[in-house]
């Protein structure tokens, strides 16, 4: 019994030890009850598995026991939330009794018993039917969290004998059962062992006892404690009382869970949760930028103008102005929160719109990162944590992408259709940011004269450069340095399950920057970087990973010293930093795709240059670094690093983001127990495809629709061109990873993106015995790829080659390949196919290479002359079918599958019908005439092996000897005009088989679906192309005759010809010449170009600050002699006095020095304000006549100019001298409305369905908004008041929230007679407001500040609620011409006498009539 301090305090005593007795009893019962129930009701049925059943598995699982069937789950689940209350108190108590002063390790255990706790209900209450995947996720998250709890609870057992006993017993069981449970359940699920999952079932049962009973032995630890119930207000009539009373008594002021966990405060662990997604932000967005430049020379194959936005991240040269940097600073969530457009991207449907956004979000999150890095420089272990944050941040994007197959969930390709969480992740942004961003305690821009830097800004410029290149290309996703050591199979190394030693090695990192942090660890880590630099560029395989593990764990310790250093050098680094990791950014791409870009050849295949240099770089940064002294003296300064407790807040969700990427690693390992599609039958289904490195035309990720249309068209072996997506500009991404998982199928990656290609893989059903990579013959061009592989199928052996060869403006490269490739095939005593990519026509040149003696080769169709690039080839094996799928918008080219049989010899290309095909060497039925989703044929062929047919028609019939089928060639294909009846029999009656001399003519050959873009664009079919179904003549003797027109190909009978259809003409015009892309780069590009220009004037003319600093310090001090007016000598000193920025180094000082030695009873031109707001001069007169203090800000100064220049002869350009910078930011807000109006008018001239034109003129409104409110921010932080501001803030208001929204009501269908006029009551109601407003203003109450207490009448901003809800109507289709139509319809009918009224313009009635309201007073904030 607890103390009876006073009588009445206690209601309720009960003993510790009944809460663990309670989770046992309660634990034991629910799977003992499930399992009695299960036994007796369903046992035979819970005893089945995949395998057997009764009697040879007599015993059942707990998951079996525990799943699918009522009533056992019911029993199971009611026991089981029963446990959930005992279960959390015994975490509690057990925390209780171990916690100890500066002790972190019962927290920890504490956290692992809850993230424990909450695991089980998740494996308990999502099953593997409802969810496979996250009942795994539970599972695995459950039995991980076990090994940390278990050891945990040893390592803080109290000195209880018995109870340290008991507890090492059933640990030592509990490990020790997982043996034999994991040897039977390999016996039961790989070997299939009769009766083997019976005893695994055992074992299981045995984990579960062992589990928990060593809970259950905390009841011998809380029999010292006691849970107490007090009346704390005497409502009860309890007898008894019990008191905490030591703790409790003394610890009265202060809240329960300060004084159980003084160490652990809530709001600090959720800033750190914020601030590390936040990081997380930054690097999704950095990390999508070079994906949505890529797309554009993608598409143009070419430069095309946008790839200048990479240079948006030079944003941080803006902080090198004092003004914008104070500005910044003091606005950095607001920063942050327009960083958040990159989120928002994916709501653009056109991507340059996407890529514009992208580009401006990047550049803000830059910007902002700086500015907060920089705004914390005096706070040492403020700055720390959010370095430290921005690190995690780059762990929890690898995270991400580990978990969905290399591409991030919030990504501007992605979409909820294509695996996107796009809207979940913008809402955790925004939130996160709210909460991370506060305001500093900081001057607002000044920078740190007590401790300068010893060394040049741009050699930290250059650490900071490496720093980011090193982790953005190589540690962005954990699978890119996994594949620069891949070399095939057998496997020798590591797998793209395997990146979870990347993702610790990153946080080991982490972790070692915080514990042992200094130049000396910097030096270390140094060293580290190049050694694993070396052994991974030198090295495969699990050598070469190691030195790639060293360097990921080098990169990130170096993140602390070398961004500390950057700020203490000055925002200017972060400009050049930025700058130079462009370049660096520029030569990784170079070393690839140097057949594109000018100065290409030098930098070919030199990633060992790009490498050495990012190591050197690196080496600048950590010289640049602060001496040991210099660093004392800087700690002494700037207080304590960072603490402890802060520390271990980032390491716990460091070490829970571990776990994910841990339970992710065991989920994603592949099984290696995969299954051809058709093995009855022995077939062998085989696929070339080049994927256009996995953006669709609509620059969306399209590895789902690829992965969809290769399993419907049930493909076992498939090569992939185009793939090598581990760099930079392509996401750092590989498509493979998750069509091989998603599939079922082994793979084959490929040449690594250190080898310089654009990639090739290989996937397939069947095992991968061997594998080698060859980089042929390239001495002018790209080099060319190619994987030889040894496939078992079916237990024989069959080589599969997929290769791509050079372009076509390299003859002697295509040569040198084609002579490589022929012997490698000959030399091969194997059956093998070829699944290839020859940039060669059907018969010539370099195809009589590939196909004939020289290769013993076949080609799988000699007769379709309508290929370019896409062949397969094949030898040694019966070939049964062909097909060609239209590629929809998925890619630029098109899908050929062809259908073999393994073990059978080769045969003749006679085609056979349709019923006489077994169904399994049948092409799938649903790509049948239209196909599926665009995919369709685009021709098929058929050949017979030991007499049966294996292929089918579509289309064909009757006992024709062949038939052919074309379809959607073109757009121009569909919609031909079909033929009539006198000519159906001339049309119908031609062959289908060229003969090998016939070629197709030039115009045919340029319009082939895989020759370029373009070309793929224009062979795009129709959705309702009429099939164009060819039969034979009797005739054999005459081979057909071939006409081309345009770019539509009729094949007609022997001896006939027949004139081509004219085309209708294209209802999608071509793309034609980029204009708008290289216009828009040579803006961006002229921008960049000043905004570089002027970070380098700012950085020379801050070393001539420092020189004329120096020299000043030495002369301000002492008096000098001067003249007055008078004549009278004065003897002056002056006092600078700093209030924020960096103007003691000003030369504009040693001017108003001068000044003041000439005029010194007058007072300070205006001018200087212009140049020094923050400055303040006084002056001491040495004959005692008094202390004249000169300001620089004078507050009527900035009107007096403005008189002065808007004066009658006042000089040329007076009035643009006359505006302030407030009335600047004014301007912008009128230029947002005009180009919102502009907007507007061009939605109305195009198309109904296509709203990029309207939301760009609704974008536009919150824009101007933004420099509403900006103008006068500015105008009272520089403290100058303008004659114009006012008129211009009223007149730009008018523009922006009045004439825009109602000129875009108008164009969304606003547009009868009378919404017309309705709208102009709208407008004209914001114009009577505003002048209201100004002749008002005056004569308003005011506060203390001299601001209007309220606002008369609703201000006219408020109109962009109005913005808000059209924005809305727009996205649900809600327009004229829309789905839907204007909401709530026309009354009256537009067709009426008076032109009828929409009744949603009474919205704008309303509002106008609230502006120009005397009665609403709505408060200013």
């Amino acid at each position: 019994m607890a103390p009876k301090v006073r009588e009445g305090d206690a209601v309720v005593a009960v003993s510790g030890k009944w809460i663990s007795w309670a989770h046992t009893t309660v634990a034991y019962a629910a799977f003992i009850g499930a399992l009695l129930t299960g036994l007796s009701l369903h046992y035979r049925k819970i005893v089945e598995n995949e395998y057997y059943g009764y009697p040879q598995e007599w015993f059942p699982s707990v998951s079996a026991t525990i799943g699918d069937r009522y009533p056992e789950r019911a029993v199971f689940q009611f026991f089981i939330a029963m446990t959930s209350g005992p279960r959390f108190l015994l975490v509690f108590l057990w925390y209780i009794l171990t916690a100890r002063p500066n002790s972190s390790l019962p927290k920890i255990v504490a956290g692992v018993g809850i993230f424990r706790t909450l695991s089980c209900g998740g494996w308990t209450y999502v099953t593997s039917t409802d969810d496979h995947g996250w009942h795994d996720i539970f599972m695995i998250s459950y039995l991980v969290a076990t090994l940390p709890w278990t050891l945990g609870c040893l390592a803080l057992s109290p000195n209880n004998p018995k109870a340290v006993k008991y507890r090492k017993i059933l640990a030592g069981s509990f490990f020790g059962t997982l043996v034999p449970l994991i040897y039977y359940f390999i016996q039961h699920k790989v070997h299939r062992v009769p009766g083997a999952y019976t005893i695994y079932a055992f074992y299981e049962w045995a984990l579960i006892l062992f589990d928990v009973g060593f809970d259950a032995v905390t009841a011998l630890d809380f029999d010292g404690f006691e849970l107490i119930v007090r009346d704390v207000k005497g409502s009860s009539r309890g007898k008894t009382q019990q008191i905490a009373d030591t703790v409790l008594e003394k610890e009265k002021e202060k809240p329960i869970s300060r004084v159980f966990s003084p160490n652990l405060r809530w709001p600090e662990a959720l800033d750190a949760t914020a601030d590390v997604y936040n990081g997380f932000i930054f690097w999704s967005m950095l990390t999508s930028l070079g994906l949505t430049v890529w797309y554009f020379p993608l598409w143009h194959m070419g430069i095309s103008g946008y790839e200048v936005m990479v240079m948006c991240t030079v944003s941080p040269f803006l902080l090198t102005n004092a003004s914008i940097r104070s500005l910044v600073i003091q606005n950095v969530r607001f920063v942050h929160l327009l960083s958040l457009s990159g989120l928002l991207a994916y709501l653009a449907k056109t991507p340059e719109y996407r890529l514009f956004s992208v580009a401006f979000g990047v550049s803000m999150s830059c910007l902002a990162w700086s500015a907060t890095w920089y705004a914390e420089r005096f706070q040492q272990s403020r700055l720390e944590c959010r370095i430290l944050a921005w690190s995690v941040g780059l762990v929890a994007s690898s995270v991400a992408k580990f978990t969905f197959w290399t591409n991030n969930p919030i990504w501007p390709i992605m979409h909820a259709e294509n695996g996107g969480w796009n809207k979940a992740g913008l809402l955790l942004a925004a939130l996160a940011i709210l909460r991370s961003t506060k305001p500093v305690t900081d001057n607002c821009g000044g920078i740190d004269l007590a401790d300068r830097p010893q060394t040049a800004p741009l050699l930290a410029s250059l650490g900071l450069a490496g720093l980011l290149f090193g982790m953005h290309s190589l540690l962005s996703d954990s699978s890119t340095m996994v594949l620069w050591v891949w070399e095939g199979f057998p496997v020798r190394g590591p797998i793209a399950a395997n990146g979870i030693l990347t993702i610790a090695a990153m946080g080991a990192g982490i972790l070692s920057s915080i514990f042992l942090h200094g130049p000396v660890s910097s030096w270390t880590s140094l060293l580290l970087a190049g050694i694993g630099a070396f052994i991974v560029t030198s090295y495969h395989n699990w050598l070469g990973y190691l030195g790639a593990l060293l360097l990921a764990t080098s990169l990130m310790a170096s993140a602390i010293p070398l961004i500390t250093s950057a700020v203490r050098h000055g925002p200017m680094v972060f400009g050049l930093g930025f700058l130079v990791y462009n370049v660096l950014v520029l030569a990784h791409v170079w070393v690839v795709a140097y057949a594109f870009v000018p100065g290409g050849p030098v930098m070919r295949e030199h990633t060992d240059w790009v490498m050495g240099a990012t190591i050197l770089f690196l080496a600048a940064g950590v010289y640049a670094l602060p001496r040991p002294e210099t660093n004392h003296k800087q700690r002494i300064r700037s207080g304590k690093p960072m603490p402890s407790r802060t520390a271990s807040y980032y390491t716990y969700l460091l070490f829970v983001i571990q776990l994910l990427a841990f339970a992710t690693s065991y989920l994603r390992f592949p099984t290696n127990d995969y299954v051809p599609y058709h093995k009855d039958d022995k077939v062998i289904t085989a696929g070339i495809w080049t994927i256009h490195f996995s953006l669709d035309n609509d620059m969306w990720s399209s590895e789902r629709r690829m992965r969809d249309l290769i399993k419907e068209l049930e493909i076992d072996v498939i090569g992939l061109l185009e793939s090598d997506l581990q760099r930079i500009i392509m996401g750092n991404r590989d498509t493979t990873q998750f069509l091989a998982e998603d599939l079922g199928m082994y793979v084959d990656y490929g040449p690594g993106p250190n080898k310089h290609t654009w990639g090739s893989a290989l996937l397939s059903k069947f095992p991968i015995i061997n594998s080698t990579h060859h980089l042929l013959p390239s001495p002018v061009g790209e080099l060319a790829p190619a994987i030889h592989a040894t496939l078992d199928a079916y237990g024989e052996l069959v080589d599969v080659v997929v290769f791509h060869s050079g372009q076509e403006e390299d003859p002697e490269d295509r040569r040198l390949q084609s002579e490589y490739l022929a012997r490698l095939m000959k030399d091969s005593p194997r059956p093998l196919l070829l699944l290839s990519y020859l940039v060669v026509k059907p018969h010539e040149g370099n195809y009589n290479t590939y196909v004939g003696e020289k290769s013993g080769m076949r080609d799988i169709d000699p007769s379709d002359w309508d290929r370019w690039c896409e062949y397969i080839l094949y030898k040694g094996i019966r070939r049964s079918g062909y097909a060609r799928v239209s590629r929809s918008t998925i890619t630029d080219t098109e899908l050929q599958v062809g259908k073999f049989v393994v073990g059978q010899p080769e045969s003749s290309n006679e085609p056979v019908n349709e019923d006489q095909v077994p169904k399994g060497l049948r092409f799938p039925s649903l790509f049948r005439g239209k196909g599926v989703r665009d995919h369709r044929p685009e021709m098929y062929v058929q050949t017979p092996a030991h007499g049966l047919p294996q292929a089918h028609i579509i289309g064909g019939g009757g006992s024709s000897a062949w038939s052919v089928l074309l379809t959607g060639l073109n757009d121009n294909v569909g919609s031909a005009q079909e033929p009539s009846d006198s000519d159906s029999d001339t049309a119908s009656q031609v062959q289908s088989q060229v003969p090998p001399k016939a070629t197709p003519s030039p115009s045919t050959a340029s319009t082939s679906p895989s020759t370029t873009p373009s070309a793929a664009a224009k062979s795009k079919p129709s959705s309702d192309a009429p099939a164009v179904v060819v039969q034979p003549d009797t005739t054999k003797d005459k081979p057909p005759s071939t006409i081309t027109r345009a770019s539509t190909v009729v094949v007609t009978a022997p001896g006939q010809t027949q004139p081509a259809p004219v085309p209708a003409e294209s209802s999608k015009p071509s793309k034609g010449a980029n204009t708008a892309g290289i216009a828009a780069g040579v803006v961006v590009g002229v921008i960049a170009i000043c905004a570089i220009g002027g970070g380098l004037f700012f950085l020379l003319r801050r070393r001539k600050r420092r020189v004329l600093a120096d020299e000043y310090a030495r002369n301000a001090a002492n008096p000098f002699e001067t003249e007055s007016e008078s004549g009278k000598a004065t003897a002056v000193s002056l006092t600078i006095k700093i209030i924020r920025g960096e103007y003691s180094r000003s030369p504009i000082l040693m001017g108003l020095e001068r000044y003041c030695r000439y005029y010194p009873f007058t007072t300070v031109d205006p001018l200087a304000s212009l140049f020094l707001p923050d400055v303040q001069v006084q002056r001491h007169v040495a004959n005692g006549a008094g202390h004249n203090p000169i300001s620089g800000t004078p507050q009527d100064g900035g009107q007096e100019k403005q008189k002065k220049l808007l004066a009658a002869d006042a000089g040329h350009f007076s009035m643009i001298k006359a505006l302030h910078l407030a009335d600047l930011i004014t301007e912008l807000n009128g230029f947002c409305g005009f180009m919102s109006i502009l907007s507007s008018m061009r939605y109305c001239l195009g198309s109904p369905t296509s709203y990029g034109s309207i939301y760009i003129a609704l974008a536009f409104i919150p824009f101007g908004l933004f420099f509403d409110f900006m103008d006068g921010k500015v105008a009272r932080w520089r403290k100058k008041s303008s004659l114009m501001g006012q008129e211009l803030d009223s007149l730009a208001d008018l523009i922006s929230f009045g004439v825009a929204p109602a000129s875009a009501a108008f164009a969304l269908g606003l547009r009868t007679p009378l919404d017309t006029l309705l709208l102009s009551f709208f407008v004209l109601c914001g114009l009577t407001r505003l002048a209201r407003f100004n002749v008002t203003v005056s004569t308003l109450p005011k506060d203390a500040t001299g601001k209007s207490k309220y606002f008369e009448g609703t201000p006219i901003p408020t109109s962009l609620c109005m913005v808000g809800a059209m924005a809305w109507c727009v996205s649900q289709g809600y327009v004229v011409g829309g789905d839907r139509g204007v909401v709530g319809g026309v009354m009256g009918g537009e067709d009426s006498w008076w032109g009828g009224v929409h009744p949603i313009v009474a919205v704008f009635v309303g509002w106008g009539c609230a502006m120009v309201s005397r009665t609403i007073h709505i408060p200013k904030p």
